[in-house]
């Protein structure tokens, strides 16, 4: 079987493929908990992919994560988990051999949607407790020079705004994620709302919750339509638990539709993700399958 893994600030995705298939065959989630510390979350992990693979190790393995991740699989910034500089890729060998890679998780996420939907030039942008955003060019994934290219969650857009995981103040993901405006409803009530609330709130008419989301969604419908223009994407996709609230998404999705640059020949799809469960995972097996070989490969 193929072992497809997905590390999200708050939850992690662990997924096996036969090896002639491209559905997923059977899979399991649990809390990340990076504050634990990676040698437990590592633990966690590997029991999950013991009762997965049922003892055996996989054919082929692939790792995709929040943060910067370079060529040799290590991940040199995440600051949604807390890690800096750690070889990943080398610390997962001895558990599931040679055969593997790691990616950053919207990357995996924007080379599905972009081979399924058969586009050359897309990006897909998660919505969820951080905002990140992968990025496929001639049908390749776009990485940077500093292997850190769609880190819009980390972009200021508010120089006096809110303090953001990374440090510095006003960044898109401080003001328009899911802990973002968690946050930012803290600061103000004092009291600890989960985001799926705030936006029922917000939807309702009722301050403060209204007001910040309301301005995050702006915020954010702005950024993503100078994305759009800076690109020229064919696509952009939508995807992360905060896409599930309709009256955010439509919001973010009506401003880039009317605002974004026309030209003569340009027609720009704004979508959500096609995939129910997650996308990273489906990237991964594409991935790994075009650089080892297998069914699903190119």
């Amino acid at each position: 079987m193929d072992l497809c893994i997905d590390i999200g600030a708050t939850k992690t995705f662990v997924a096996v493929f036969e090896e002639n298939e491209e559905k997923i065959s059977s899979s399991e989630q649990f809390l990340t908990e990076s504050s634990e510390g990676f040698d437990r979350f590592l633990e966690r992990l590997e029991s999950a992919c013991i009762r997965l693979l049922k003892g055996e190790k996989p054919r082929f393995w692939g790792v995709c994560t929040a943060g910067a991740v370079n060529k040799d699989g290590v991940v040199l910034w995440s600051p949604n988990l807390g890690w800096k500089n750690l070889p990943l890729k080398e610390l997962m060998i001895p558990i599931f051999g040679e055969k593997g890679i790691i990616e950053n998780d919207c990357n995996a996420a924007a080379y599905a949607e972009a081979r399924v939907r058969n586009v050359e030039n897309l990006a897909y942008v998660t919505l969820s407790t951080g905002i990140g955003m992968g990025i496929v060019v001639n049908k390749k994934i776009y990485q940077g020079s500093h292997f850190s290219a769609g880190e819009i969650g980390h972009t200021i857009v508010e120089p006096n705004g809110p303090v953001c995981s990374c440090g510095r103040r006003g960044c898109l993901q401080a003001i328009a994620s899911g802990r973002g405006l968690e946050n930012q409803i803290f600061e103000i009530t004092g009291q600890k709302v989960d985001c799926a609330v705030i936006l029922d709130y917000a939807q309702s008419g009722i301050e403060p919750y209204h007001g910040i989301v309301r301005k995050a969604s702006l915020i954010l419908g702005k950024l993503l339509t100078n994305v759009v223009d800076i690109l020229d994407v064919d696509t952009i996709v939508l995807g992360g638990g905060l896409t599930k609230n309709e009256y955010y998404t439509n919001m973010v999705v009506e401003f880039i539709v009317k605002n974004y640059y026309r030209l003569p020949t340009k027609t720009v799809n704004v979508e959500r993700t096609i995939y129910q469960l997650n996308s990273g995972v489906v990237g991964m097996i594409f991935l790994i399958r075009d650089l080892f070989g297998g069914v699903g490969a190119c």
